[in-house]
């Protein structure tokens, strides 16, 4: 077997693989689990390699994965195969029988491998290789896919009948290709015999009857994985079914840029109104013809002799209306079901229908829903399915003069390099063909037009210089529809410009400490549009608290809420519209608060006049209560002035008084004194005895 000389249809040609070489070749193995034995396919994926590979052959190795459900610690080696292509002699007969094995046997020995055109079509039209090679790894993979025999024959595949039930196996599959002649990538898939399950039904079968022809279609995404090829069962009775073709069904529209969802096949007809049945199966890589499909019947429609023509129209008094007129031949009304008249806004369309059931004997109708731009047809409906005819579009514009409104809603931001983002609310009339945008660069002067033709989108960028004298850009906005009608100006939309400039600094002026409150004046920057914020923290701490902000003129704040004897630093920061800042030198300052601290909250007196004493009870703050090292009492009547009665440590708060007399009346005055020598407050009791 020299050289073999075949035709492929031109549906074949999608499945040829690309030739790019990839750095490292690789095997691809998938499995198929019967009940009873596992079929094995594999493939290289660079013709180069492929050849290698069928030189020295490949290496199948099996192992036991787990058994009775229960995975092994490390697979059990069973056994291992070299797998090579059956001799030349051997295939004689299978060749004879099968074409797809004669595509192969002359892959692996033919020393020419040519391809030559069918009656549909030059070569050019069937496949784009012209490497040899490449054609005969292409040809010969896709042959496999047809001959799953042919494929095991040629090394291809392997079929293991040595399974046990409650066994999951590991296949490794590798070249016998020394590593110095190509380096090839190995694979390995799992095998288990109760994942078997039978073929599925092509799904969503569906027909549509043409002109001595039908249009057969079902799903092929969904089952992609499943079957590579498919055949059509033809019956003229819906039960005795013959194949149409010997020769399966490859999808020419599914490619790697566009994967293809469904499948489509026409079956040319003898004659129309004769109804056929048809059934789809599909054919796995192993060779396993998969379950029917459901039947579909249907037969081929005549198509309508004669076409409608719109013939003329005319404009009623109503808005967006008028009376539309066509011709079609009397005798033919018999063939025809109704007209429809549709309607698009461009001649390619898509067309809508916009009147339904027109009767076959009216010629003419009434349309109130004309669009600024109309391409009207009419189409005759026939009583067999898709059949119509379908006259020349009219173009139809009813007269306009009415302008659209102005725009609304404009909005626009400059950026610190000039660019300019304008947005508006898009007008509501359905003839607006876009807008017309119209700008100045000084309040007062004339707007020119910076538009060549009026924009669709509801949004503009233009660039102006931001390094110049006036600080707003102008801007106004005129909606034109399609007759070139166009609004009033809208409201000029001012847009000021971002200030590259930091504002001047400000600087304190003076300040003043007084019973603990800080009071901070300052000078502000005379810029427009100017927040200022008065920030402080402590000495020893980096992060600034804002404390007060205002965007008025006023120059002065009290801090009320600084601690006494802790050290500030205070600073301004004035900040612009843009968000440029300028801040003020710092300014440190020790709060010294002379008045002492309310530490002694309240006395509670007891007078025991049985057992002659008064006791005192006094509470302090929580937070001072370790600072307090000793607390001075004084004590007075009416007739004598207050002297030191008694001095107690820090820890007491309590004391009891002996030295009294009836009627007469005695002021207590207790006073704490802190670690840092500070003075409390003073609380004073008078108690009558």
């Amino acid at each position: 077997m020299k050289k073999i000389i075949f035709s492929i249809l031109a549906i074949l040609s999608v499945i040829l693989i690309s030739a790019q070489e990839k750095k490292e070749a690789s095997l691809r193995m998938i499995v198929r689990e019967q009940s009873d034995q596992i079929l094995l396919r594999w493939a290289v994926d660079q013709p180069m390699a492929w050849q290698k590979a069928n030189e020295f052959g490949y290496i199948l190795e099996k192992y036991l994965f787990s058994k009775e459900g229960k995975i092994l610690s490390k697979p059990k080696f069973i056994q291992e195969k070299l797998i090579k292509a059956e001799p030349l002699s051997s295939w004689e007969k299978m060749v004879m029988e099968d074409d797809n094995a004669a595509i192969i046997a002359q892959g692996l020995y033919g020393e020419s491998f040519l391809v030559e055109a069918g009656s549909s079509g030059k070569l050019a039209d069937i496949v784009n290789l012209s490497e040899e090679l490449e054609q005969r790894y292409s040809f010969s993979l896709l042959a496999a896919d047809m001959n799953f025999a042919a494929a095991v024959k040629a090394g291809w595949g392997y079929i293991d009948k040595e399974i046990k039930k409650g066994e999951v196996y590991i296949y490794k599959i590798k070249t016998a290709v020394p590593e110095d002649v190509a380096r090839i990538k190995g694979n390995s898939v799992i095998g288990n015999p109760s994942n078997y399950h039978p073929l599925p039904a092509p799904m969503d079968v569906a027909i549509l009857g043409q002109d001595k022809s039908v249009l057969l279609t079902w799903e092929y995404q969904m089952y992609k994985d499943i079957y590579t090829t498919y055949n059509i069962q033809k019956s003229e009775d819906g039960i005795n079914f013959k194949d149409l073709s010997e020769t399966p069904l490859v999808n020419v529209y599914d490619t790697p840029d566009s994967p293809a969802k469904r499948m489509y096949y026409i079956d040319t007809l003898a004659q129309n109104d004769r109804k056929y049945y048809y059934r789809v199966y599909g054919i796995s890589p192993f060779g396993e013809k998969g379950e029917n499909s459901k039947i579909v019947s249907g037969s081929g429609v005549s198509s309508l002799q004669n076409t409608p023509a719109i013939t003329s129209y005319e404009f009623t008094t109503n808005e967006n209306e008028a009376v539309i007129e066509w011709e079609f031949p009397k005798e033919s009304e018999k063939d025809i079901e109704k007209f429809q008249l549709s309607r698009s806004s461009t001649d390619q369309g898509p067309y809508i229908v916009i009147a339904d059931n027109i009767p076959v004997y009216q010629r003419k109708i009434t349309y109130s829903d004309l669009q600024p731009t109309n391409y009207l047809t009419i189409t005759a409906v026939g009583k067999a399915p898709n059949q119509k005819a379908t006259s020349y579009s009219t173009f139809i514009q009813p007269i306009d003069s009415i302008p659209p409104v102005p725009p609304v809603g404009l909005k626009g931001t400059i950026d610190s390099l000039g660019v300019v983002k304008i947005t508006w609310e898009p007008n509501q009339e359905k003839d607006v063909l876009g807008y017309r945008i119209f700008r100045a660069n000084i309040e007062g002067e004339e707007f020119s037009q910076i538009t060549v033709s009026p924009i669709k989108e509801n949004l503009f960028i233009d660039s102006v210089q931001v390094a110049s004298l006036n600080p707003k850009v102008y801007y106004r906005l005129v909606a034109v529809d399609q007759r070139f009608n166009n609004s009033d100006y809208s409201e000029t939309l001012v847009v000021e410009k971002p200030k590259l400039i930091p504002p001047t600094s400000p600087v304190f002026s003076s300040y003043k400490i007084e019973d603990g409150k800080v009071n901070l004046s300052w000078i502000t920057p005379t810029e427009d549009g100017i927040t200022l914020l008065l920030e402080r923290r402590k000495e020893e701490e980096i992060n600034w608290d804002i404390i007060f902000q205002t965007k008025d003129t006023l120059q002065n704040f009290i801090d009320e809420k600084a601690q006494p004897n802790k050290q500030y630093v205070y600073r301004l920061k004035a900040v612009n519209n843009q968000k440029l800042e300028a801040v003020s030198p710092e300014l440190t300052l020790k709060v010294i608060n002379l008045l002492p601290e309310n530490i002694i909250k309240e006395i509670t007196p007891i007078v025991n006049r049985e057992k002659k004493y008064i006791e005192l009870f006094w509470s302090i703050e929580n937070n001072k209560k370790e600072e307090i090292v000793e607390y001075t009492l004084y004590k007075k009547d009416e007739a004598t002035e207050p002297t030191t009665w008694k001095v107690l440590p820090g820890k007491f708060t309590r004391v009891v008084d002996t030295q009294i007399y009836p009627g007469k009346t005695y002021t207590y005055y207790i006073r704490a004194i802190l670690s840092n020598g500070a003075f409390s407050n003073v609380k004073t009791i008078e108690i009558t005895y």
